[in-house]
């Protein structure tokens, strides 16, 4: 009896092993986003089973449900990780933002996303085929139809050299305000007055988002009155700077390179105010909330994955 007691006491210890690949007492997460975005952290971490089921266990406690679209989600997964990611772990995730040179605070080139050709043209529209009736929606279509030949007519003279590029800027603006005004032209006063109380709604919406994510910032960081303050006013003071270069720009006064130095150098300022309001323990969680949120993107159901709900599930 006694000879089975070291064999069987042995197995009980690998058994009960913490990476075990006999047990499988993985967390699952109940969204087939999360569940994309943990397996690529796991993996650009080289995360241990345990570990990984760790950070699945925050995940879950924050984004269970559907909570990960609520405001402030990556914040509070960012505050339980500084405590809960080693030192190696954390460098790992900060590789590929130091690689890139991605600042902290906003964007240095002040883009908003690269998107497709057209693309602002269509968020122009966005939202206009919801009040149309059927008949509009056929004439609707005809316009943009018409207009995207005639921008690629444009596109084209300038790539054979037959049309500078300043003169392609002046039609393409003019081929922009008419292609506006005939489907202004296509809409009723009711539908005009529904469009801009739906625009209103969402600005109303986004700003309430904003604002919640803000708080849950303050919050996760413990920020002091003073720090707050400041970092209004950096933000503040970058914003106006901003408008008045592009409002340079649009009125011609400066040329598109000048606009882009311009606006890196803003950024650069900002970044290092905003650097300077908080201690490092503020910006170790700021960093790995940046480096969460670069990852999150990816993973977006705009981005053609699983939108939310259980995984394997499209609604």
């Amino acid at each position: 009896m006694k000879r089975l007691i070291l064999p069987i006491s042995t197995l009980l210890l690998m058994t009960i092993g913490c990476d075990n690949p006999m047990v499988d007492d993985r967390v699952e997460l109940d969204n087939s986003e999360l569940q994309d975005f943990s397996s690529e952290l796991s993996s650009d971490l080289g995360l241990s089973k345990t570990s990984a089921n760790e950070v699945n266990g925050i995940l879950n406690k924050h984004g269970r449900g559907g909570k990960h679209r609520e405001p402030g989600f990556l914040w509070k997964v960012a505050d339980e990780l500084a405590d809960k990611l080693s030192d190696e772990e954390k460098a790992r995730l900060f590789e590929k933002m130091e690689e890139k040179e991605i600042p902290l605070f906003g964007n240095p080139k002040g883009k908003k996303g690269k998107g497709k050709k057209g693309g602002k043209n269509r968020s122009e529209f966005s939202g206009i085929v919801k009040v149309l009736t059927d008949e509009q929606k056929v004439t609707f279509k005809a316009i943009i139809v018409a207009y995207k030949e005639k921008f690629k007519a444009v596109h084209e003279q300038v790539k054979d050299g037959n049309l500078s590029k300043g003169d392609a800027k002046a039609e393409l603006d003019a081929l922009r305000e008419a292609m506006k005004a005939e489907v202004d032209a296509l809409l009723t006063d009711e539908q005009k007055a529904e469009l801009e109380q739906n625009k209103a709604d969402h600005q109303a919406k986004r700003q309430a988002y904003k604002d919640s994510s803000k708080a849950v910032m303050i919050a996760i960081l413990e920020m002091t009155s003073g720090q707050v303050s400041e970092f209004d006013t950096a933000n503040q003071e970058a914003r106006d700077a901003a408008k008045g270069l592009f409002e340079k720009a649009k009125n011609g006064d400066i040329d598109k390179d000048t606009l882009r130095e311009g606006l890196k150098t803003i950024f650069a300022t900002k970044n290092e105010k905003m650097s300077n309001i908080f201690d490092d323990n503020q910006l170790e969680i700021i960093k790995i909330y940046k480096a969460l949120e670069i990852r999150m993107k990816k993973h977006k159901s705009g981005k053609g994955k699983m939108r939310g709900g259980k995984k394997g599930s499209k609604g």
